[in-house]
């Protein structure tokens, strides 16, 4: 933030602002390279939870920008060491581990906290630059509130601005981690999985179920599913969330026939799984390979595959079409309807409530 300040000749006290100890600063610079740590995992974490272009571009200039604070802070803490800050209406003294700066009150043009939040002494033919982020929050408000506001509206109307973006920021980043880890809305644009959900129909997938899924980042092969904090593995009839193969781009919603180990055939239009018939009365037309060039399910699910169809059979592009669905590319457990359109324009609520 730019704040343009000068000396309040009204104000008769003296200050003295010294720089905290070595060991405070250290912890302070430490605790800022933890939050640049977490800047440049947000932005990378959000290139791929939000497919933007724009989303490197925005948070690597947020990066360099506290990155250039951190460095320009560091510089100057090591030029001058442990600076004491002397302030009266005469004027202002800093004396630092080499030398000592006076500046005659009359000869200040101005000051100012610029960008990098240094806080700033003009006079006519130098000036100089201190480290305010490197003062505890009590003697940095106690230095500027010393000094007069040239131009208080703005200062104030800055502060405001920043404090939205830093929490939209926050909450943005926040509710993003919820829609990747915990729960995430659905928009269902197809009859594939007619009449359990129709089209139009908004639902909720819940993440805890087969436990959160870290999704591709820079470095890694493909995204990593946390099994080890499921709470159980997807089961026969589960109306899963997922991504088939040589799909990277959209999500489909089918329901899990068959879970690995099963052998499964389909013939008599039903399914068969382990030689038993299922009973599915959730079907909406017969389930056979009409359409399809091959026969991609038949016999024994490999290990770490399920088989995933639609509940509209005559009408679903699955697993009779790409094949097995590997847990690794599952993120989610349907769990709620909330919302469709032409229902509630009928003042039909039937079908909200959790989705079986």
């Amino acid at each position: 933030m730019l704040q343009y300040l000068a000396l309040n000749k009204q104000n008769t006290d003296a200050i003295q602002i010294n720089l905290p100890d070595n060991i405070f600063i250290i912890r302070l610079m430490l605790k800022r390279i933890g939050y640049l740590i977490l800047l440049i995992y947000s932005t990378i974490f959000l290139a791929v939870a939000i497919p933007f272009e724009a989303t490197y571009a925005i948070g690597g200039f947020l990066c360099c920008i506290f990155l250039l604070r951190i460095i320009n802070d560091f510089i100057k803490w090591k030029k001058f060491g442990n600076i004491s800050i002397s302030i009266s209406p005469s004027g202002i003294t800093v004396t630092t581990k080499n030398e000592t700066y006076h500046f005659n009150a009359k000869d200040i043009t101005y000051l100012e906290v610029n960008p990098f939040s240094n806080f700033v002494i003009r006079e006519r033919h130098r000036s100089l630059g201190l480290p305010l982020m490197l003062l505890n929050k009590e003697d940095r408000e106690k230095l500027l509130n010393y000094f007069l506001d040239m131009s208080p509206k703005r200062t104030v109307m800055f502060k405001k601005i920043w404090e939205m973006f830093d929490a939209i920021l926050v909450a943005f980043i926040l509710a993003m981690h919820i829609r990747q880890f915990i729960i995430q809305a659905y928009y269902i644009p197809t009859g594939s999985m007619e009449d359990t959900l129709l089209v139009g129909d908004h639902l909720m997938a819940e993440k805890i179920t087969y436990g959160p899924t870290i999704p591709q980042m820079i470095g890694m092969k493909k995204q990593i599913q946390l099994s080890f904090l499921s709470l159980r593995g997807v089961q026969r009839g589960d109306i899963i969330i997922f991504r088939p193969p040589n799909e990277e781009e959209k999500d489909f919603i089918k329901r899990c026939i068959a879970v690995e180990g099963d052998e499964v055939h389909i013939e008599d239009g039903a399914v068969w799984v382990n030689g038993v018939k299922l009973d599915e009365p959730y079907v909406k037309g017969i389930t056979s390979y009409r359409g399809f060039s091959e026969k991609r399910i038949e016999g024994i699910v490999p290990k770490g595959m399920i088989v995933a169809m639609g509940d509209n059979r005559e009408n679903s592009y699955d697993s009779r079409g790409f094949g097995y669905v590997s847990l690794d590319r599952i993120k989610g457990k349907a769990f709620i309807l909330y919302w469709n359109t032409d229902n509630i324009k009928r003042l039909d609520f039937s079908r909200f409530g959790l989705i079986k």
